[in-house]
């Protein structure tokens, strides 16, 4: 996901990078239908005009079981209304290809924007539709919706997007079974955590799944998990805000316990194959029918996607299950939330039913049956949670001592594409000079983070700093 445009500092060690955050995959091409409705010119219609029928074009960048489970969701909005939905699932360089669309004048009807960034940019140059300018009342919008979880979506005031879906990203997934066969508990402390690991390394196998290929997000999110219980929620909120240098103590410190878990002797294949590892194949190394490892740290949406994709054989919850991410002390149970918003970019009949329709229960409880999300709307009953991992997920969230917004997602889009800048670095041999400053891609980069670094060098240690319209990067050699 998007990137900062003020001071962003990341430390690596000789087998980590750290990098943007983002979801992805493969590619998914659109049907031959949703393409037609891709080329066609943008309509406008009056503000909260009535649909009856008709058709509308919707984008977000998910795929594969994420993709599957939306369609749901749309189905069960054409069943209600007679409006269809052409659904395209742009996997890479979504806001550069939203940007080129919205240029070109054929924007989709509807975006469903991966983070807050993105709002913010698009909103501010106008290319997305002020929530009131489709005939809905955002005052209206207020009860359906615990407090604060509309201004996620609002620009200067104004409300440009709703929240659509959320999950945990405190939890960290474990082989239940695993567990018990080598005489270990789920870890509630990070000192816990090592010797968990540690302990079910000496019974043969390094424990930890992990995939960073092609997207760095993965590491993005273990950093913000581990800052905000190590740093607290206010050195969080400063430094996601703007208010803390990235040259802080509390980053390099949040690194060094990275450090300690993300290594060689932990990371099942080692880092090198790590960063050529697709992530979901990282969940496949703890969850797919030959398991190989043991735990897997990433959000609530784990559980649908191996339910879903990577083993739909599984047993829940005696093969997976999840805890909290290990707390640095203290009684405070802080959790970190990802969530996507739904924007609209035309006022074409059925735009404003659609958007409508997202904000009520009968959607949120069709998409919260698959498990494979947390609905934001209030009145979706917990009961509709098909597994007691979901179940789990909805009560953490609401029980935590504090929520914040994956902090990447804050970051404004724009930014320099610092995976595939990363990737690059990683293949060079460093350097102990001078820190040279590399090409940075155009505004309205990818989502995706494009790291690989397949077999390449990765340098001894390094950190970078991300200023607005410009990237320096340099190497550190350190001892050890």
């Amino acid at each position: 996901m998007n990137r900062s445009v003020r001071i962003l500092s990341l430390f690596m060690t000789s087998a980590l990078v750290i990098a943007a955050c983002s979801s992805g995959g493969a590619s998914t091409a659109p049907s031959a239908a949703q393409s037609a409705a891709a080329s066609a010119p943008a309509a406008s219609a009056p503000a909260g005009s009535a649909a009856t029928g008709g058709s509308i074009t919707v984008t977000s960048l998910w795929g594969g079981s994420e993709q599957e489970n939306f369609q749901k969701v749309l189905d069960a909005f054409t069943a209600k209304t007679g409006i269809k939905v052409a659904y395209e699932s742009i996997r890479t360089n979504y806001s550069t290809v939203l940007q080129t669309r919205i240029t070109g004048g054929n924007p989709p009807d509807v975006s469903i924007l991966p983070g807050i960034g993105f709002l913010r940019h698009f909103a501010k140059d106008g290319s997305i539709k002020k929530v009131s300018e489709l005939g809905i009342d955002p005052a209206g919008l207020e009860a359906n919706y615990a407090p604060g979880l509309l201004d996620i979506g609002k620009v200067d005031g104004v409300l440009y997007a709703i929240m659509v879906k959320f999950n945990s990203k405190s939890t960290l997934w474990y082989r239940p079974d695993k567990f018990t066969a080598a005489g270990v508990t789920p870890p509630k402390t990070w000192d816990e955590f090592k010797t968990v690991l540690t302990t079910l390394k000496s019974k043969g196998t390094a424990p930890l799944g992990l995939g960073v290929s092609p997207d760095t997000w993965t590491l993005t999110d273990w950093f913000e998990s581990i800052y905000l219980r190590q740093a607290g929620a206010a050195k969080y909120d400063q430094l996601f805000g703007g208010k803390l240098p990235w040259s802080d103590p509390t980053v390099a410190t949040a690194v060094a316990s990275m450090k300690e878990v993300l290594n060689d002797n932990f990371v099942n294949g080692g880092i090198k194959a790590a960063l050529g590892r697709a992530w979901v194949d990282g969940i496949g190394q703890v969850f797919g029918a030959t398991s190989t490892a043991d735990i897997y740290y990433e959000g609530g949406f784990v559980g649908g996607i191996v339910t879903g994709q990577v083993n739909k054989a599984i047993k829940v919850p005696a093969e997976i299950n999840w805890t909290d991410f290990p707390s640095f002390g203290g009684t405070e149970k802080p959790v970190t939330i990802g969530g996507d918003v739904i924007a609209a970019l035309t006022t074409k009949p059925g735009v404003k039913e659609f958007v409508q329709y997202m904000t009520t229960k009968e959607a949120g409880e069709v998409w919260a049956k698959t498990g494979a999300i947390i609905s934001p709307v209030k009145s979706v009953d917990a009961s509709v949670y098909p597994n007691a991992t979901t179940k789990k997920e909805a009560a953490q969230v609401t029980g935590a001592s504090a929520v914040r917004f994956d902090g990447s997602d804050l970051l404004p889009a724009g930014s320099p594409d610092l995976g595939a800048l990363l990737r690059r670095r990683s293949q060079a041999t460093p350097s102990t000079g001078p820190a040279s400053r590399p090409r940075s891609r155009p505004p309205g980069r990818t989502s995706n983070g494009d790291l690989n670094g397949r077999g390449r060098h990765t340098p001894p240690a390094s950190f970078l700093f991300v200023r607005r319209k410009e990237v320096v990067l340099g190497w550190l050699d350190q001892p050890g």
